[in-house]
């Protein structure tokens, strides 16, 4: 291989890890306070959503309901998947 085609191979292989780590960044997500989603009944209540508050950043802005958030607050409000005991 020359060095332009790793070069080429190496941009395109950072470009697509960029994309697949951030999944919710290009989504419409609905937006909703945090306090008014826990008031919520469970069958309304989004799966993923983003604080409406514009001083949040991420990942404290994007709040995910299933237990696979980034968001380390979102585990004590609705809990989350425990990775330790697999």
């Amino acid at each position: 291989m020359t060095v332009s085609k790793i070069r080429r191979l190496a941009l395109a292989v950072a470009l697509a890890a960029l994309v697949a780590g951030c999944e919710t960044e290009g989504q419409r997500l609905p937006t909703i306070t945090a306090q008014a989603a826990s008031q919520l009944p469970a069958s309304q209540l989004p799966r993923v959503f983003k604080d409406p508050d514009p001083l949040v950043a991420y990942p404290y802005n994007i709040h995910e309901t299933d237990g696979l958030s980034r968001n380390p607050d979102d585990c004590a409000r609705w809990g989350c998947i425990d990775v330790g005991s697999w």
